[in-house]
């Protein structure tokens, strides 16, 4: 193990203490090395990760539990430290438009774990800014979701971002909270929401307006019209004084079970309402890769809230360096990175997580070298952490 190295990028981390800090780095070199978050995995890969071989796997097991069990405000320094370098390494918020919501959930034995997470989208990919442990059934409530924007704010300025979000998460108090923090948002709904809302506009439309004019089941019928069939209707109308878009346009996939789908946004264009709304699932790729494809996060044998939390911290940092990465190499256009179909189309071969993950597979041999990658990003970042890290 480089101690020299380490002592070094502890020295960009002022606000943990160094014996944390090493054994963070640690957890994420076997955690990557292993690409699970289960620890009796993880312990096989601490001793030749740190060189020292003659560590037991008990013994490893042992620090491993040890770091995850570090007082509660350490954990939520680390937290926020790793959630800051995620911030700086994608980048300026100018790069920034939209954010995604949603919860991910799994079960360990009897507990179930439900992780509310609000992430940002850059260069097309949901990657994580913060999260929730809801350590509940159900879904989320309002209370729950305008605690993981307000400790997202606190990393990143929201104003002016779009959020999107699927059907759940509804309500003209959660409207209000996203309104007021100037946030925009782009929210599928379930047929036959906001029904008399919609209704209600009618009364106040002025003569020509013919779609202010419609009621909800006329909007509903004309949608199926092949006239607006790719184009789809609007109609603007009001919750508790505030103004929203509701659009309804035909559903591509032709689901027989669902043939219209339904919007309610801030935005005003009813075409950039629709266009938007798919980067939605970004999310759900990114949510696959920290588990099934990527780190295999429902492994984790913890079940400690914040644990879980700090464990989610450390794969989003793993996670957003392979997308940097994979970002890198697909800027070199090679026709190998690329599918292209008989129509014309072209899609990536693979994921710009998974390319990154296998560019880094070959750059990270052992903790030396997954520390030396660390320590070129600490230098130029070093300043920021020191000003903005408390």
């Amino acid at each position: 193990m480089s101690l020299p190295l380490l002592a070094k990028i502890s020295e960009y981390f002022p606000a943990q203490k160094s014996t944390s800090v090493k054994n963070m780095l640690i957890m994420s070199s076997a955690i990557f090395e292993t690409e699970s978050t289960n620890l009796n995995k993880v312990k096989r890969n601490i001793g030749k990760i740190t060189g020292n071989l003659k560590s037991s796997p008990d013994a490893n097991y042992k620090r491993s539990i040890r770091f995850f069990n570090l007082p509660d405000e350490e954990k939520r320094a680390l937290m926020r430290t790793l959630v800051f370098l995620i911030v700086f390494l994608v980048g300026e918020k100018k790069k920034i438009k939209y954010l995604t919501l949603d919860g991910t959930s799994w079960e360990i034995g009897e507990k179930k774990v439900q992780l509310l997470t609000l992430c940002i989208v850059y260069e097309g990919v949901s990657i994580p800014l913060w999260w929730e442990e809801l350590d509940k059934k159900g879904h989320s409530n309002t209370k729950e979701r305008k605690k993981v924007i307000r400790q997202a704010g606190k990393v990143l300025n929201l104003k002016g971002l779009i959020l999107l979000a699927d059907r759940e998460y509804l309500g003209k108090e959660w409207f209000k909270y996203l309104i007021n923090k100037r946030v925009g948002f782009v929210i599928r709904l379930k047929e036959n929401t906001y029904v008399e809302q919609i209704n209600e506009a009618s009364q106040r439309a002025k003569k020509g307006e013919i779609f202010q004019k419609a009621r909800y089941s006329k909007l509903i019928a004309m949608a199926k019209w092949q006239r607006y069939k790719n184009v789809g209707l609007s109609k603007y109308f009001r919750i508790d004084q505030k103004s929203y878009t509701f659009v309804v346009i035909d559903n591509p996939k032709n689901d027989p079970k669902e043939p219209l789908l339904f919007f309610i946004s801030t935005l005003k264009n009813k075409i950039e309402i629709v266009k938007t709304y798919p980067i939605r699932w970004s999310i759900e790729c990114c949510f696959k890769h920290l588990k099934s494809n990527g780190f295999d996060l429902e492994a984790i044998n913890l079940k400690a809230p914040l644990k879980i939390m700090l464990m989610m911290a450390i794969v989003s940092f793993l996670y957003v360096l392979c997308v940097i990465e994979g970002l890198k190499q697909l800027k070199k256009k090679k026709k190998s990175h690329y599918k292209k179909y008989k129509d014309g189309t072209k899609t990536l071969a693979v994921s710009v997580f998974a390319k990154g993950l296998d560019f880094l597979n070959n750059e990270f041999f052992d903790l030396e070298s997954f520390l030396d990658f660390l320590y070129r990003l600490c230098v130029a970042i070093k300043l920021a952490i020191s000003q903005n890290v408390q």
